[in-house]
């Protein structure tokens, strides 16, 4: 368990240090909605549809995004990200 937690840590580390490919812009209230109920049906459905991990990293910092610019749906974020987090460590469990 402590070292699928290091190779965790250390491939959010790698993810983090990619160059960005594109200024983003911060998401919408409206955006953040229809993107936070979208992923969050995408994660609880069929695994293996999900994309990869520079996706669900990008998908989890948008959700970090609209927490901050809608803080009354927090928690809806939060659970989004914490759902991404699980299948992540699932899948580096696999390998």
């Amino acid at each position: 368990m402590a070292d699928t937690m290091r190779y965790f840590v250390l491939l959010l580390l790698l993810v983090s240090l990619l160059p960005a490919q594109e200024v983003k812009h911060a998401p919408t209230v409206e955006q953040c909605h229809a993107d936070q109920r979208l992923w969050l049906a995408k994660i609880e459905g069929s695994q293996d549809a999900l994309p990869n991990f520079v996706t669900l990293n990008s998908w989890s910092q948008e959700m970090a995004d609209c927490g901050s610019i809608d803080p009354a749906n927090d928690t809806r974020y939060y659970n989004v990200r914490a759902e991404i987090v699980a299948v992540e460590q699932a899948r580096l469990e696999l390998s």
